[in-house]
Parts: C-alpha cells; sequence; structure tokens
C-alpha cells in the first residue's frame, strides 16, 4: 500500500506541484504528468490501472509513459517521498 509520507509538505500550484521533505529539506517539483501520476498512486491504484488512466488523459505513447512511471516511482520512493507497506 502507498501513502504519503507524513514529514512532507505538498502544495498543488495550478497544474504543476510542489513538494518539501521537512527532514532533509530538498524540495521537488511534480509537472502535470507527475503530479497526476502522484494523485492516482495515492487513490491506491496499481501500476497497470495508473498507466491506462494517464494513458486515456495525456496525449503520450504507452512505452514512454512507463519508462516515465517507473523513473518517477522509484524517484519518490528513495527520497521517501511516498511509503510503501
Amino acid at each position: 500500500m502507498i501513502k504519503e509520507n507524513p514529514r512532507v509538505l505538498f502544495q498543488k500550484l495550478g497544474e504543476e506541484a510542489v513538494l518539501l521533505h521537512l527532514d532533509s529539506e530538498e524540495y521537488y517539483g511534480l509537472n502535470s504528468v507527475a503530479l497526476r501520476t502522484w494523485e492516482i498512486l495515492l487513490e491506491q491504484q496499481s501500476e497497470e490501472k495508473t498507466i491506462a488512466l494517464l494513458l486515456e488523459e495525456f496525449d503520450i505513447d504507452e512505452a514512454t509513459l512507463k519508462a516515465d512511471y517507473k523513473e518517477l516511482y522509484d524517484d519518490l520512493i528513495s527520497k521517501k517521498l511516498i511509503l510503501v507497506d
């Protein structure tokens, strides 16, 4: 199960967002696709469902989306912006 890290502040700015990890004091920006991915992930969607929803919403090919999803997911976990049980 994926959940927000309580030590991370989230602020939506139009179609983008910024995260601040309070422990590392580092900011992390999310563009519109990354923001939507963040929202879907926190709704407890599977990787397959997340990719399917994003393909419906954005004009991007599936291979690129899958690669971008994996990179973002791995980055969010490694920076402890999301927590996985």
